[in-house]
């Protein structure tokens, strides 16, 4: 699978032990170990694939309004890479 820049699991490897997943929208939020996200997905699976995986029932990732939309992301992310 082409990376195209994404931030993949594998990139987290020694970095972080639980990937934090957190809304801005409602009060979704979650923590997820990283080893189980690796062998459940593989090390070179986009983080930002499984993001959209786990929100999909979300009821406001198809709002009309884009300040409306889901807002799940990864806050430890920036601090890491």
């Amino acid at each position: 699978m082409p990376r195209d820049g994404a931030i993949i699991f594998g990139d987290l490897k020694g970095k972080l032990v639980v990937l934090r997943v957190t809304c801005t929208k409602c009060p979704r939020h979650g923590l997820y170990i990283l080893k189980r996200l690796i062998r459940a997905h593989g090390q070179n699976s986009k983080v930002i694939d499984w993001l959209d995986v786990i929100t999909a029932d979300c009821p406001k990732r198809s709002a009309n309004s884009m300040r409306d939309q889901c807002g799940a992301r990864c806050p430890d992310l920036p601090k890491v890479m």
